[in-house]
């Protein structure tokens, strides 16, 4: 159905498992290996998976284990060189999407070690009263 996406033959094999080499952290969700790939049935599935592996772990039953990262993905991750994001400006949280909403004092402490936060080739002149409280200006 149109539902789901056709997936094509064998990327299965690229799916992570529930189970992560980290202790107490296991994966859920209909990107990781499970049988209805990216649908709502999928990602029930993989939590239910998920839960397997909580629970056998606890029980201290043998989980179905790990699945091999392919090698080509291995290869791969050598030789990445990440990018910087575009349209980020500065290293704050609100940079990364932190979504705070600031006090005046907060805005004046980010204006002192995150200025770069601030700069604005076209800045506009009128700024609304809903962007200046937003912004965090309005007292």
């Amino acid at each position: 159905p149109r539902s789901v996406y056709a997936a094509i033959p064998g990327r299965n094999k690229y799916r992570p498992s529930q189970e992560t080499p980290i202790p107490r952290f296991t994966l859920a969700g209909d990107w990781t290996s499970q049988k209805f790939l990216g649908s709502m049935e999928g990602a029930v599935l993989a939590g239910k998976l998920a839960a397997e592996v909580v629970s056998d772990r606890a029980s201290g039953n043998p989980t179905k284990g790990l699945k091999e990262v392919q090698p080509d993905v291995v290869a791969a991750a050598e030789t990445f060189v990440p990018k910087e994001p575009p349209g980020v400006k500065g290293q704050g949280a609100i940079a990364f999407g932190g979504g705070a909403v600031l006090s005046k004092a907060g805005m004046d402490y980010l204006r002192e070690v995150d200025a770069v936060q601030f700069e604005e080739p076209n800045e506009p002149e009128d700024t609304t009263s809903v962007s200046r409280e937003m912004a965090g200006s309005i007292a």
